[in-house]
Formats: C-alpha cells, sequence, structure tokens
C-alpha cells in the first residue's frame, strides 16, 4: 500500500539557486560571521604551537636536550593551548548568538508573511514547516563553522607546508582537488532523495495531525487497522528514502574520503620521507608536517561525515522558499488610486461581471453583478457553502476574482493595498469560529492603534458579551486559548463579531448569519446590525434564505 502523493515534486534548485538562497539567509549576518572566522584564525594560529613545539622538541633532541628547555617550550604550548580555548569558548557564544539571530528572523519572516498569502494558494499545512526554523539554524550553523574553521586552520597549516618545501604545495592541491572531487562525484543524488525524505517526513506529520484532529472518530469506532496500515505505509516509504540516501552520504561519498584519507597521509609518509632523506627538511619539519597533515586529514573527515548538514541546509532552504515563494497580497504600499473618505461618504460596493473559478476547475462564482449602496443592508444567498465562502472573501477583497472586478467607492480593489481596505471594511466569518493565545482585549482590539477603550466597551455591549465578561475574575484580561476551550462556541462567535464592529468601518460583509448563537440573542444582534441607526452598509453572504426578513433587499447567487 503506497501513501497517496498529493503534492506534485519540485525540482532539484541548481547551484546558483542554493547559493541565492543561502545569502539571502545569512546576508545580514555578515558582522557575526565575521567575528566567528576572526575566532577561527586565532584558533587556527595557536593550533600551531603544537606541530612547531614538536618541530622544536625533535630538533632538540637531535642535538642536545637541556630540561630548561623543554620547561620552557611546555609552559609556551600550554599558554598558547589555553589562549585557543578561549579562544573557542568565545566563538562557540558566538555561534549561538547566531542561532538566536537566524531563529528571530525566520520567525518574524513567518509572522509577516502569513496573513499575506493569498487565499486561492495558501495551504493551511504549510504552516508546518517553521519546524525548519528550529532544525535549520542548527545544520546551518553546524555547517559554516566547520567549514571556517577547517578553511582557516588548513589555509594556514598547509601555507606552513609550503614553507618547509615547495613540493608541498603541489601535494595541497591534490589533495583539496581530490577531495573536492570525491564529494561531488559521489554525492550525486544525495539532495534529490534528501528532498524526498522531507516530503515524506512532513506527510507523516500531517498524518498524525490528522489523527490528533480526528481522534474522537477514531477512537469511537474499530479503527486501528487503519490508522497502522496508513502509517506502516508512510514509515515504510520514509524509512526506504533515508537507506538510498544513507547509501549515498555514508556509503559511497564517505567510503571514498575514508579510502582517500589513507593514500592522502601515505603519500605524505613517503613525499616527507624521501625529502628528508636527500636533506631537503629536517627531521623536526618532517614530524611537525605530519602533524599538520594529520590534523588537516581529520578535519576533511569531520566535513566528510557533516556533508548530511549541507545537504539537510539546501533541503530545508527549498522548504521554505515553497513557503515563501506563494504569491502574496501587498499590506501597505503605494496607492495606485485613493478611496474617496470612507468616513465622510461611508462605501459604496459595486461588484462588475465577478466571476471565480477554483483551483479544480471548478466555477463557484458566475458573472454576479451587485451594487450595495452607503448605509444598506442586503443579503446575498448562495446556494453551496463554497460558493458562499468565496463569494464573502472576494467582496471583502481578501481573493481576487479569476474575472470582473470589485471596487469601493469606484476604486477597483486590485490597485489599494489591503491594510487601507482593512480600516473601512469589517468581515466576519462565523464559519471560522477560532480565537488565538491572548486576553479577551486582544483578541477584540488586537492592539490596534485606533481603538479606544470607549470603541472596547460599545462593542462588547453590542454583541451582548458584557455580563459574561464581568462574571469572569480578570474580566478582559481572562486568558484566551487558541481552541476556545474556555468559551462556548456562541461567546467565540460574539467576541469575533465584537473585534469586527470595534472600529465601526463603513462595510461589514457576513459569510454566514451566526448560526451558532442563541436563536434569541442572534435575532437581537441581526436586528441591531441590520439597524438603519448604524451607518455601515452591511452585506450578509449567506445559504438562509430567512435573513432576507431583515434586510433592506435580497439577492440570488447563481
Amino acid at each position: 500500500m503506497k501513501p497517496a502523493n498529493s503534492e506534485p515534486s519540485r525540482p532539484t534548485p541548481s547551484v546558483w539557486t542554493i547559493l541565492a538562497r543561502f545569502h539571502l539567509l545569512i546576508g545580514l549576518e555578515s558582522r557575526i560571521l565575521a567575528i566567528i572566522a576572526s575566532y577561527a584564525v586565532a584558533i587556527g594560529l595557536f593550533a600551531l604551537i603544537v606541530p612547531l613545539t614538536v618541530q622544536e622538541l625533535v630538533n632538540t633532541f637531535a642535538f642536545a636536550i637541556q630540561p630548561i628547555m623543554i620547561v620552557t617550550l611546555v609552559v609556551v604550548m600550554l599558554g598558547a593551548l589555553l589562549l585557543m580555548g578561549a579562544f573557542r569558548v568565545l566563538q562557540s557564544r558566538a555561534v549561538e548568538i547566531l542561532v538566536q539571530r537566524i531563529y528571530a528572523r525566520l520567525t518574524v519572516a513567518f509572522t509577516e508573511a502569513l496573513p499575506r498569502f493569498r487565499e486561492d494558494v495558501f495551504l493551511p499545512h504549510l504552516t508546518n514547516t517553521f519546524i525548519e526554523a528550529e532544525l535549520l539554524p542548527r545544520a546551518l550553523v553546524a555547517m559554516l563553522v566547520d567549514v571556517i574553521n577547517v578553511g582557516v586552520s588548513g589555509t594556514i597549516g598547509m601555507t606552513i607546508l609550503i614553507m618547509y618545501h615547495p613540493y608541498f604545495l603541489g601535494y595541497n592541491a591534490l589533495v583539496i582537488s581530490g577531495f573536492t572531487f570525491l564529494l561531488t562525484f559521489f554525492g550525486r543524488g544525495a539532495l534529490a532523495i534528501t528532498q524526498q525524505v522531507s516530503r515524506l517526513h512532513y506527510r507523516t506529520f500531517r498524518w498524525m495531525q490528522d489523527i490528533g484532529i480526528n481522534r474522537l472518530h477514531f477512537k469511537s469506532t474499530e479503527s486501528l487497522p487503519l490508522l497502522l496500515n496508513k502509517t506502516d505505509a508512510l514509515t515504510q516509504a520514509y524509512v526506504a528514502a533515508r537507506k538510498i540516501r544513507s547509501d549515498i552520504l555514508s556509503g559511497a561519498q564517505y567510503k571514498s574520503a575514508v579510502v582517500f584519507q589513507a593514500f592522502a597521509h601515505s603519500g605524505m609518509i613517503g613525499l616527507g620521507g624521501w625529502l628528508l632523506s636527500v636533506g631537503d627538511i629536517t627531521l623536526g619539519q618532517f614530524v611537525a608536517a605530519e602533524v599538520i597533515v594529520g590534523t588537516l586529514l581529520l578535519n576533511l573527515d569531520t566535513v566528510a561525515r557533516r556533508m548530511y548538514a549541507a545537504i539537510y541546509v539546501a533541503t530545508s532552504l527549498d522548504e521554505l522558499s515553497r513557503l515563501f515563494d506563494l504569491p502574496k497580497e501587498e499590506l501597505s504600499g503605494p496607492i495606485s488610486a485613493a478611496l474617496p473618505d470612507p468616513s465622510l461618504h461611508g462605501v459604496r460596493l459595486t461588484c462588475k461581471e465577478v466571476s471565480f473559478v477554483s483551483p479544480s476547475g471548478t466555477l463557484l462564482v458566475g458573472a454576479f453583478n451587485l451594487e450595495v449602496l452607503p448605509g444598506e443592508k442586503i443579503s446575498v444567498l448562495s446556494a453551496t457553502s463554497m460558493s458562499k465562502m468565496s463569494l464573502a472573501l472576494i467582496l471583502s477583497g481578501l481573493s481576487r476574482p479569476t474575472g470582473g472586478a470589485v471596487r469601493y467607492n469606484d476604486v477597483d480593489l486590485r490597485d489599494v493595498p489591503l491594510n487601507y481596505i482593512n480600516q473601512c471594511r469589517g468581515l466576519m466569518l462565523d464559519t471560522h469560529p477560532t480565537l488565538f493565545d491572548g486576553t479577551i482585549e486582544e483578541n477584540i482590539s488586537l492592539q490596534r492603534p485606533s481603538i479606544r477603550f470607549e470603541d472596547l466597551t460599545w462593542a462588547i455591549r453590542f454583541v451582548e458579551l458584557e455580563e459574561d465578561i464581568d462574571a469572569l475574575p480578570l474580566g478582559l484580561e481572562t486568558p484566551v486559548s487558541a481552541n476556545g476551550a474556555t468559551f462556548t462556541r456562541s461567546q467565540i462567535l460574539r467576541i469575533l463579531l465584537a473585534r469586527t464592529i470595534v472600529t465601526r468601518p463603513k462595510l461589514l460583509i457576513f459569510n454566514g448569519s451566526l448560526h451558532n448563537i442563541e436563536p434569541a440573542l442572534r435575532l437581537t444582534l441581526l436586528r441591531r446590525l441590520c439597524s438603519r441607526e448604524e451607518p455601515w452598509a452591511l452585506v450578509f453572504v449567506s445559504n438562509d434564505p430567512e435573513i432576507a426578513q431583515l434586510v433592506e433587499r435580497r439577492v440570488v447567487l447563481d
């Protein structure tokens, strides 16, 4: 049994695409990266104390030895190693700061981007990619620090070798070019298979979420065979993909690196021994060169074993790009055409030949025309919930029609930033009774600077929440959970309604007609909303024909 693949596979990004994404992520961190690199230089320089001390000891033993010389060398080496350790501690601290900064930037980027995604392209499960905000910085920093440390210490060590004898220049070139070739050649396919592993992981993660969301349905039926079968299929696919990746990274690539290191080390012994035999280098230089090359090859081994981190970074950036590359609405920006001041003129809503086709090709709204005058209350009767939701989002400017145009005061909404539209339009989605973690006050006001305390109390009284809030020990400061567990459905909808009307918008658009509120209270609220004393224009997009009794006119969505 194979799990259904509901997602098209993404092409493997090119090297230039990966580098561009990499630069976008760390381009603002050049200062702290320079600090980390400077610490790496200090560590590399102090690390030379070991081969240089060995060289001096060997040369000393070859001629004469005095205890005071050994003591002096040991003290010098101890001081250098302690300083090197101090710089390692400083580098570790700088690395942690870098991780925190990248995490913070990704968090802010998610927060700014999520409200801007267009409704026709965004899928809620894509928010799962926020997992990468925790994992990506750690893998990225591990890779960066290894590359910086290996690059700096390797450059310093190779420079010392070249100073011993020019032949070591050719040796260095062979080691670096050979190692790079092997990692590249035997690492082919690693990125593509890691992308597949990532997709399978997210698919399994969504399946676990489905189990959690439907747990009562599964709990009340004999569902275990289905759950285990689907989980087994997803797990087998994931494990199979990881095995292929392991065969590439831990298999062919790392094996070739290990074999290459053996030949490189043996080559160093042969070259150094030959130069020693002909008198071109001293015994101390030979031993020091052996220590330097041994350290270099050990560092290269670390790079080979950490290739998974580089592959993961590229894959993680691809997952994030999958989210951030989605089309977005411009919340703010230059206004192509200014709306006449809604506070003076109200809002006149017009639709001309508006149509909307779903991504699956279904026609949800076809050639719809509408005019709503300032202060007018109307209902639009829709036969299906999908058409109702689509039209409400189009009228509010949150979704763009496939054809036609929606205008406020004769200004096309496509020419007006969404933030400007939000200032004069309120949207009530009673099919989405969701709150967020915070207080009652925060859930109503959203900390909008234009809202005064008088506005807040007016909205609370309007929706008949005053007594409910007064009965709570903390009042408006009562904590609210995202699932709204401490409130009834009626209370949640009234909190959302208070949020919608608290700014006294000149246009209200309702998706639905508050059916989850107690009938008597619902009727009271609907009459208040439709009262001629309220200056706003109001549009109910609903499949409830009874709402027509409360509004001035009714329009049918064909």
